[in-house]
């Protein structure tokens, strides 16, 4: 799923403030070098762009063959932890309680002993994240 903004070719990109996730409701403005930073239409940098007077440009989410998304998030999450045998286990298990399907996953060799786990997920909507992250570090040594 990607981001569609109205009557412009300039680059997307979405907003670190508010992280937009689908089905947030968007807007966003025209930056530095003419890209459009877009962002959850309820960010505080939204009303903050409003009142210096920046005009906002209309955006919607977009699924890959054009269409309005279907229900449904796709996030990535990234979980540092110590490591442990069964670690990864834990995680998955974590993640699948939360009634998230993984994407991917990627796994970094330990460092110092901490393991870095990256993790692309789809959420059956974006009101689960808080809990899947909760879940994710509810486990030991996360």
């Amino acid at each position: 799923a990607g981001v569609v903004v109205e009557d412009t070719e300039a680059s997307v990109r979405l907003a670190g403030c508010c992280t937009p996730v689908p089905p947030d409701e968007l807007t966003g403005f025209v930056v530095r070098g003419g890209a459009v930073t877009v962002h959850r239409r309820a960010c505080r940098a939204v009303a903050a762009m409003r009142e210096i007077g920046r005009a906002p440009v209309e955006a919607r989410w977009e699924d890959a063959e054009g269409r309005e998304p279907e229900a449904g998030c796709r996030v990535t999450l990234v979980a540092e932890s110590f490591g442990r045998p069964h670690l990864l286990a834990d995680l998955t298990e974590a993640i699948a309680t939360a009634d998230a399907a993984i994407v991917s996953a990627t796994v970094e060799p330990p460092s110092e002993q901490r393991v870095r786990h990256t993790y692309t997920l789809r959420l059956p909507d974006a009101a689960g994240l808080p809990a899947l992250m909760r879940a994710m570090r509810d486990v030991a040594g996360v």
